[in-house]
């Protein structure tokens, strides 16, 4: 019985594909979903959530004010001229941008409402919603931390009263006196619950909230995300298998029946390529055609660039499938690498979850996962309404055919070394 045991594990121990899966592929998850979740490390600075801001009124009160929000732990303050905000929220390479307007200085000293506004992407609400914890406490205490503050409370007393009598403001102005010291005091020592509801709803200091983008066409951001994500991540796992058809020629023979024929070698694997690019191009089409049936995701509405999207993905998927199996030597290595790698890659790339849930190292990672230029273009297709002439949605789409070229030539290449040479 012993031994039967240490047989079975002298031959675990000795498939590659085996330890891949049980130890390489769960060590490689953990590590990613521990940075993307923030348990790696000690150093927190990288999780600082970078917000836009433009400052319209230019004085020194509202220089002070950016002092006041550029000193919180959890925000990372990117002074940026309005225009160029609004085309990087567009873009989809940042997510809010928080507005100074013009005669901030005047309403805090005035005890109006602060000319203040987050123009944001609704796609990113999470985000934007973690950004407004930070903000709104702080801007809540900005009429006391800046400027006369009994002036301004003397001065929001005198609105309630209205058309009151001379001596009614003179009595309300002395009792607004006394009473100044006392509730600043008990704010200063709760800033972080109460006393930031109640600065907030005394000094109506809340920040006006403007979608700069959102759905035209009744498109549900978390579908967007499923059918975008899990398409590309599936696609990717079919292609491996449309590839390793190749090693399994090898294996029977049917290669080298197929070299002796009067056939180009290189054909052989352009044969795989067409025939993996109309599989995934199917595939596609049918996963989109059903969320469109079945879920409702608007698709007639978006078809041109729905269909230059699809075919951009499929054509980078495809190069993947076969550049995998052109590298390995056997199905048990194809299948060991391409499950770890297509996983890796759809983590970071965005198919798993959100980007904006990754720090800032992660999101940059990001663009070397086919997932994150595919999802991207959708997203462009289905929630920032692009155009097929947009140079965002271009540039996305040249990626795609870029990372697909290069794959094919390598794969050429690997190609005539490894899978010629084995048969």
């Amino acid at each position: 019985m012993i031994k039967l045991a240490i047989k079975d594990l002298m031959l675990f121990i000795k498939d590659k594909r085996s330890m891949v899966l049980t130890f390489a592929i769960p060590i490689a998850l953990i590590t990613l979903f521990s940075f993307a979740f923030g348990g790696a490390g000690k150093n927190k600075e990288d999780q600082k959530i970078t917000l836009l801001l433009s400052d319209l009124d230019k004085t020194k009160l509202s220089e002070a004010a950016i002092e006041k929000l550029d000193s919180l732990k959890s925000i990372q303050i990117v002074q940026i001229q309005l225009d160029s905000a609004q085309n990087a929220i567009k873009k989809g390479n940042e997510s809010c941008v928080l507005i100074i307007h013009k005669g901030f200085a005047d309403s805090l000293l005035a005890g109006n409402v602060l000319p203040l506004e987050l123009q944001y992407d609704e796609a990113r609400d999470i985000e934007v919603g973690l950004l407004q914890q930070s903000l709104i406490p702080t801007v809540a205490m900005l009429p006391f931390d800046l400027g006369n503050t009994q002036q301004v409370m003397a001065n929001k007393f005198q609105k309630m009263v209205g058309n009151s009598s001379q001596n009614s403001k003179a009595n309300i102005q002395m009792k607004s006196d006394s009473l100044f010291s006392a509730i600043y005091q008990g704010m200063a020592n709760n800033n972080t619950g109460g006393g930031a509801n109640a600065s907030d709803a005394f000094f109506d200091s809340g920040i006006k909230m403007t979608k700069l983008i959102a759905s035209k066409n009744d498109n549900a951001l978390g579908l967007i995300h499923a059918v975008a994500g899990t398409s590309v991540m599936m696609l990717l796992f079919s292609v491996v298998g449309i590839g390793v058809g190749l090693l399994d020629e090898k294996q029977e023979g049917t290669l080298k029946r197929l070299l002796y024929s009067p056939i180009d070698p290189i054909h052989i694997l352009f044969g795989k390529l067409i025939t993996a690019n109309i599989i995934s191009i199917f595939q596609l089409v049918v996963m989109f055609a059903f969320s469109g049936l079945v879920f409702g995701l608007d698709v007639s509405a978006h078809l041109p660039g729905l269909i230059i999207a699809i075919v951009a993905t499929a054509f980078a998927c495809s190069a993947f499938g076969v550049f995998l199996a052109s590298f390995a030597k056997s199905r048990q290595q194809v299948q060991g690498l391409s499950t770890l790698i297509i996983l890796v890659m759809s983590a970071i790339g965005g198919s798993m979850m959100p980007l904006f849930f990754m720090p800032a190292f992660m999101q940059k990672l990001a663009v070397v996962s086919v997932n994150y230029w595919s999802i991207q273009s959708f997203y462009d297709i289905f929630w920032r309404n692009l155009s097929i002439t947009s140079v965002t949605f271009l540039s996305r789409i040249g990626v795609l055919l870029l990372i697909g070229t290069i794959l094919n030539i390598i794969a050429v290449y690997l190609f005539r070394k490894n899978i010629l040479k084995l048969t």
